[in-house]
């Protein structure tokens, strides 16, 4: 380990909710998580209707945190932590479309998706099937689940 690296601990907490006032307004603090994912999932939830404010926050860099603040419209009619649901869908499915399309124009990317999943299960980190990623449709499947 160099002199500039800095070992981050792992989060006691993988998510927490906080905040006991409305329903509407909350932040959600979730563990081993950075600026990466609070600010896509920022700019997904500022997209929405129903929200009318959303921000995220790295309380500290060796802190392995990030606090995301959802505050919902009133007249929406829908719980911040119902929002931030809704906000992690949609970037799920923009990641899934990015990779879907990225993998079509560049096969190779597959391949090397697929290799690195190896090696994480290996090493015991997890590969798509326990983060949760569906597995793949038959070709002859996709877009016959319309009966």
């Amino acid at each position: 380990m160099s002199v500039n690296e800095v070992k981050v601990e792992k989060a006691t907490e993988p998510f927490q909710v906080r905040g006991n006032g409305p329903q509407s307004s909350r932040t959600f603090a979730i563990g081993d998580e950075d600026h990466t994912l609070g600010n896509s999932l920022r700019h997904v939830l500022m997209q929405s209707q129903k929200v009318e404010f959303a921000g995220y926050s790295v309380p500290h860099p060796s802190e392995p945190v990030v606090h995301i603040r959802v505050q919902t419209n009133k007249k929406s009619n829908i719980t911040a932590v119902d929002a931030l649901k809704e906000g992690c869908s949609t970037l799920y499915d923009q990641c899934a479309y990015v990779l879907e399309q990225l993998e079509e124009a560049m096969p190779e990317t597959k391949e090397d998706r697929i290799r690195l999943d190896k090696i994480a299960m290996e090493e015991g980190y997890g590969g798509e099937e326990e983060r949760g990623v569906p597995e793949e449709e038959d070709e002859d499947m996709a877009g016959d689940d319309e009966s």
